[in-house]
């Protein structure tokens, strides 16, 4: 009886053997994945590369300098507080604040522990470009590009600052709208890109350092909370 049964037995052995492969081989990828998943978690924020680019603010060309009478004294500076100087011309203003804003942003990511540079010639191909504009609003609430120099009414700025994924397919961080009302207290009317992380500040046309400083601390902050949130899609 036993020699009856004894290839039975064996075959029996063989279908364990060929079941707990089957279980290996469906379980293993599955554990690849979570694996891999994981060390995408794990990677800090810090570990992706930041490209910052000068925030767009055009200036209006300056106007000659009216004679002054002799023996007339000069009047006190009253923007002491503030960066740019009375005289100095739009232009000069404009690259002072853009400047400012470039070197404290990428100082405050790499005391944040970023890799950080400032953005210079072509377009990098992976990591992540902080880019910015000043914008203002006009007597009907339309976004425009803003201008330094200008009689315009307003005493601040609107910043719009975008975060790309150098990885994806380049985007705009505005369009020009379709229809425009030139007017010379401001560049032209903008649409800004909804699809990209886009975050608003007011800054004053003239900003103290102190002023660009909590701006920079609040980019980086949201740059650091939306890689944390998003591994995967700012993976190298």
């Amino acid at each position: 009886m036993r020699a009856r049964f004894a290839p039975f037995k064996r075959l029996a052995v063989v279908i364990v053997i060929i079941i707990a492969s089957a279980c290996i081989s469906t379980v293993s990828p599955t554990v690849r994945v979570s694996r891999a998943a994981q060390s995408q978690q794990d990677s800090p924020p810090q570990a992706v590369p930041i490209f910052v680019s000068d925030f767009e603010l055009p200036a209006v060309p300056s106007k000659p300098a009216t004679p002054s009478a002799p023996n007339t004294p000069k009047k006190p500076n009253t923007q002491s507080t503030g960066l740019l100087q009375d005289t100095d011309s739009p232009s000069e203003q404009a690259q002072l604040v853009v400047d400012t804003f470039s070197k404290t942003l990428v100082q405050s990511l790499q005391n944040s522990k970023f890799t950080a540079t400032r953005q210079s010639g072509s377009r990098p191909t992976g990591g992540v470009l902080i880019r910015g504009v000043f914008a203002e609003p006009d007597a009907m609430n339309r976004v425009r590009r803003g201008l330094l120099g200008t009689n315009s009414p307003g005493g601040k700025f609107l910043l719009y600052v975008g975060i790309f994924n150098l990885s994806r397919p380049d985007a705009p961080l505005y369009e020009l709208a379709a229809v425009q009302e030139p007017d010379s207290r401001y560049g032209p009317v903008i649409t800004l890109n909804s699809y990209i992380p886009l975050a608003k500040f007011e800054v004053s046309k003239n900003p103290s350092e102190e002023d660009i400083r909590k701006i920079c601390a609040q980019i980086v902050a949201n740059l650091t909370g939306l890689l944390a949130n998003n591994p995967a899609a700012f993976s190298q």
